[in-house]
């Protein structure tokens, strides 16, 4: 039997009575896990979305059996439109991640951004890139953006191409370039400002859907919306 505090990010019915759900898992990486009778069950809820819990568990398959679950340190202040980005959150995740497959950190990176969201000090655009570059790193992915494919340092004044799993090359004449200032901001050695911040997300855009191809992310449009 074992123990760990855990967030569901994907629920999906599985045949009359139970629930399957997608969870990052602390220490462990993603972990489906079967919640069995549980929507025949009057006395008991289903576990929520951006919330955690402490469970116990066991399994050898790749469905693990949820035994005891124990709700626990809830994020405060996580309104609807924090929930919206978090599904954008938690889709990207979908695809990014495997089952049974070891990623320390990323309970703790989903748990941060999370509780980064409900905090009003910090700029949603902000928390998106944050989240993105986090989990393509912590998903094995070969990210930078302080320096080009010489090891010369970026600079601010200079316009670059990123190709993936490479970095940025120095480019004049290539049809998607980014500003050094971007990729500086990114890599947190200068701040934000509208400029950088706006082309930043339509880097992370393109990285994302580079990585995840050929799916579709269906929580874009809404995120898209909300941030107008």
């Amino acid at each position: 039997m074992e123990n760990s505090d855990i967030y569901i990010f994907r629920v999906t019915p599985y045949r009359e009575s139970s629930i399957l759900y997608d969870a990052v898992v602390k220490e462990y990486g993603k972990i489906t896990f079967i919640h069995k009778g549980i929507k025949s069950n009057k006395r008991k809820n289903a576990l929520q979305l951006f919330c955690s819990y402490n469970i116990n568990w066991s399994g050898k398959s790749n469905i693990k059996f949820l035994r005891n679950i124990e709700s626990i340190n809830p994020i405060k202040n996580f309104k609807d439109n924090h929930k919206i980005i978090g599904m954008y959150y938690n889709e990207i995740m979908f695809y990014l991640t495997k089952n049974d497959y070891k990623i320390d950190k990323l309970y703790n990176h989903y748990d941060d951004c999370l509780r980064k969201l409900a905090d009003s000090k910090y700029n949603y655009l902000i928390d998106l890139n944050i989240f993105e570059i986090g989990l393509l790193i912590l998903t094995g992915h070969y990210i930078f953006f302080d320096h080009d494919l010489n090891g010369n340092l970026i600079k601010e004044d200079k316009r670059y191409a990123y190709i993936p799993e490479q970095g940025p090359k120095l480019e004049i004449d290539y049809k998607e370039t980014y500003s050094g200032s971007t990729l500086m901001a990114l890599s947190g050695q200068i701040e934000y400002d509208l400029e950088t911040l706006k082309e930043s997300r339509e880097f992370m855009r393109r990285l994302i859907d580079y990585y995840i191809q050929p799916k579709k992310i269906k929580t874009r449009e809404i995120l898209e919306y909300i941030m107008l």
